[in-house]
């Protein structure tokens, strides 16, 4: 049975009517078009619809009979809250999976990785907490235990290196990079959601070698973040990019290339709506491009 078939089976035993259960959450039409099968809904939608159904979202799964529908859903819902930092949304989900798979020993934990995965996700969740230690060691271990060279070591490495950047600690950032450079550089079969990781991936790594002085490193490295980004269309990291070329070409003295670049980083963050956001970190580029002058 499909979820939304489900979803709409649980909402008639409750007695609620689409208006009932959508009023402060979404549009009553987006609930019809949902059980239709017409139309996708947003997992935090879909959460605080549950919430209201008083169920937990794997309970739409249930009638599947199946540990790898379950683990399939818990992986994509997980992945989605890392990615799109549902941090909430990611520890509620984190819990709902330990006591629905976690604690039965016969599933198969090593279906896509799944006991990995959600120790990485957990190591996140340790971060969002300020639990550092804690994250690192998670980490930590999970890299000791890496046999093969794939999609999960690499978002690990993404996870480690995103904490040290977090926690100021650049040249500890700069050395797991660089171990792992020729991956992180040339890896090119992933996924939607596994290249916004190696986007990650990228400009964690530029920033490292800005903060070592390795400006020319950082430089062609960002180069080739633009043609990542430029292929998954993420106007955040686009001004991200834009904003350490800027950085960078300040520090080689180029003020013509740094004011190119700051033109494009503007631009980039008003389309994604984060101007006041960044005005502050853009004019701290602005006043050193003028100081150059």
């Amino acid at each position: 049975m499909r979820y939304h078939i489900r979803f709409k089976e649980i909402r008639q035993q409750k007695g609620l009517t689409h208006k009932d259960l959508a009023e402060g959450i979404c549009g009553m039409t987006t609930i019809y078009r949902f059980e239709r099968g017409d139309t996708a809904i947003t997992a935090e939608v879909l959460y605080k619809l549950c919430q209201r159904l008083g169920i937990t979202m794997q309970t739409l799964f249930v009638d599947n009979e199946s540990e790898y529908a379950l683990i399939d859903y818990y992986l994509e819902k997980l992945r989605e809250y890392v990615y799109f930092s549902h941090a909430d949304l990611l520890k509620v989900t984190l819990q709902d999976a330990k006591e629905t798979i976690n604690i039965h020993p016969h599933y198969d934990l090593k279906y896509r990785n799944y006991e990995r995965l959600y120790r990485t996700y957990t190591a996140i969740d340790f971060r969002n907490d300020d639990k550092f230690q804690a994250s690192e060691k998670v980490l930590l271990e999970l890299i000791s235990e890496t046999k093969n060279v794939n999609l999960i070591e690499l978002e690990i490495i993404n996870t480690l290196g995103d904490l040290y950047l977090i926690m100021d600690r650049y040249d500890d950032a700069l050395s797991l990079y660089q171990r792992h450079r020729e991956r992180i550089v040339d890896f090119q079969h992933a996924n939607h959601l596994d290249q916004y990781m190696s986007i990650q991936l990228h400009y964690g790594y530029a920033i490292c070698l800005y903060n070592s002085s390795a400006y020319v490193q950082a430089l062609d490295l960002c180069y080739r973040l633009l043609i990542r980004i430029q292929e998954n269309n993420s106007m955040f990291y686009l001004g991200k990019a834009h904003h350490l070329m800027a950085l960078i070409n300040i520090a080689l003295g180029d003020t013509k290339l740094a004011e190119e670049h700051i033109t494009k980083c503007e631009a980039a963050f008003f389309l994604e709506g984060l101007s006041e956001r960044m005005d502050y970190h853009i004019n701290i580029a602005k006043e050193a491009i003028e100081a150059l002058g």
